[in-house]
């Protein structure tokens, strides 16, 4: 009987925190509104944008009444074909109706989409101003970095655009609203610059135009005043810039009432342009001046409240931003374990006794403009990795890749668990799926999740290397990628709080350059 009374109730519009279907339905069946009911006294209902699988989180008991505003029509692989005003427009009639309190979106997009309801109910979240300045990559630019070289993408006359000199590759191409590497190309010469053009010129113009129609109307409603572009037809939705070599790093930001704390560390490590490995704590000395100074110009725009992901390289001048994400990271994120998982983490994982730290609790009090009460830099140092799993192979995934011993390892808690991709889910290896490195040489099978010390890292990669060895049935049909530095601790309060400048800029500026 409690089970078929707390059960999540799906409707096209919800009695707000009752959990009983309301009559009235949204204009054109956009969002699909689900309602968690919760038996608190005085529950805030807070709205949760395109959660997807992540929805699984929000199932169970809480302080708050949640509301999932949902689209089966939504899919991150291919985000601009999304009607984003349409859903925006009736989120914005739903929360009004049903007096919603705060409203976040786990992933890029969706926090942009929750950035535009917040602005327009003078809701606590980050504006659209600031959100925009994050997910739109070519504009990011302009506002943080306007010192690094962009070239503007028309989809509708890129075919016909001269490539780049020779020496400017590699480079990357980067479309807006994306993540995960969706919309991002390494581009390493003439051939893949031209191959990547004529992609993108054969997409639906219609599409880009909607977003371009979309960006202008908010911006002319929200903020006029600061809109990047004076007609619609001049927004960029795709856009070149250099290729930063290197090790990429990241700060995890979490924006709390005027202060800014670090959450976790972290670094990226690559096999030449191949990012093969996520893992924390980050083998680096924290840039406060730089981390400052980045977080500082988005609070100005009106990020007042939760996280956001710096991801930066050192170079030999100093810092330099790669990119920054409206979201939280996806260091060690348990939800990754328990929704993409083929097995829960078994009993003799660390990660499973562990609280999860990019949680749902810090998401919601922070679209409250409450303070965040989880950090992972209050936890002990544990490292955690997102070992991707790569081959050079096509065929049948079982010709490539022992199943059973890979089901063995999750099983036997060596790693926390398996996260499939789409080539690997497919069962067959296509040479189209080949799309990673120079010459499009390997394929994304994955990634395995685990947990160890970043301080026994000669440890770790022992480990990954016996099964890597064993996982595959060829010793040249897959990319090895190993750790090679010990994590620093993270420490909470590093960064200044929003409201102050350091003491000595000039003398902590140049500090930095020598990282």
């Amino acid at each position: 009987a409690r089970e078929a009374d707390e059960r999540p109730v799906s409707a096209r519009a919800m009695g707000c925190g009752t959990g009983k279907p309301a009559a009235v339905s949204p204009l054109g069946g956009s969002p699909v509104c689900t309602v968690v009911p919760t038996k608190a006294a005085d529950a805030k209902p807070v709205a949760v944008v395109l959660p997807g699988g992540y929805a699984k989180q929000i199932m169970e008991d809480s302080p708050f009444t949640y509301h999932i505003l949902d689209d089966p029509n939504y899919n991150m692989g291919n985000v601009m074909s999304f009607d984003a005003d349409r859903f925006v427009e009736e989120a914005i009639k739903y929360c009004r109706t049903h007096g919603i309190k705060g409203v976040f979106g786990f992933d890029c997009f969706p926090s942009l989409l929750a950035s535009i309801i917040n602005t327009a109910l003078q809701l606590p979240g980050p504006s659209f101003l600031s959100v925009f300045h994050c997910v739109s990559k070519y504009y990011m630019r302009k506002a943080l970095t306007p010192e690094v070289k962009v070239g503007m993408i028309d989809p509708k006359t890129c075919a016909k655009q001269v490539p780049p000199n020779p020496e400017e590759f590699p480079l990357v191409v980067k479309e807006t609203d994306c993540q995960f590497y969706i919309g991002t190309w390494i581009v390493h010469s003439k051939d893949e610059w031209v191959t990547l053009m004529e992609k993108l010129s054969s997409r639906d113009q219609k599409l880009h135009d909607q977003r371009k129609q979309f960006y202008f109307k908010w911006f002319q409603q929200l903020h006029p005043q600061n809109a990047p572009e004076a007609r619609w037809e001049d927004f960029v939705l795709y856009h070149s810039e250099p290729y930063f070599a290197g090790r990429e790093h990241q700060i995890e930001i979490v924006v709390d009432n005027g202060k800014e704390l670090v959450a976790d560390t972290g670094d990226m490590i690559k096999v030449g342009d191949i990012l093969g490995m996520f893992v924390t704590p980050g083998s680096f000395e924290m840039p406060k001046v730089f981390a400052h100074d980045i977080t500082k110009k988005l609070y100005d725009m009106g990020y007042n409240n939760q996280a956001l992901d710096l991801e930066f390289i050192f170079t030999e001048s100093g810092p330099q931003l790669v990119e920054i994400n409206s979201r939280y990271s996806y260091m060690g994120f348990r939800s990754w374990y328990e929704v993409h998982g083929t097995h829960a983490p078994a009993a003799t994982s660390q990660l499973a006794s562990k609280p999860c730290l990019r949680n749902l609790e810090n998401r919601t009090r922070s679209c409250l403009g409450e303070p965040v009460p989880k950090f992972p830099s209050d936890s002990n140092v544990i490292s955690k990795l997102a070992v991707a799993v790569f081959t050079n192979k096509t065929g049948p995934v079982k010709d490539i890749v022992d199943l059973d011993y890979l089901e063995k390892v999750v099983q036997e808690g060596k790693a926390e668990c398996w996260v499939p991709k789409p080539a690997f889910k497919a069962g067959v290896i296509k040479e189209t799926d080949l799309s990673y490195g120079e010459g499009n040489v390997f394929c994304k099978l994955g990634f395995i999740m685990m947990t160890a010390k970043r301080t026994d890292f000669e440890a770790t990669n022992a480990a990954i290397r016996g099964m890597f060895k064993n996982i595959f049935r060829e010793a040249d049909s897959y990319l090895l990628v190993q750790d090679d530095e010990i994590g620093y601790e993270v420490d909470k309060n590093a960064l200044l709080s929003l409201d102050e400048a350091p003491a000595s800029r000039i003398e902590a500026a140049a500090a930095e350059c020598c990282c």
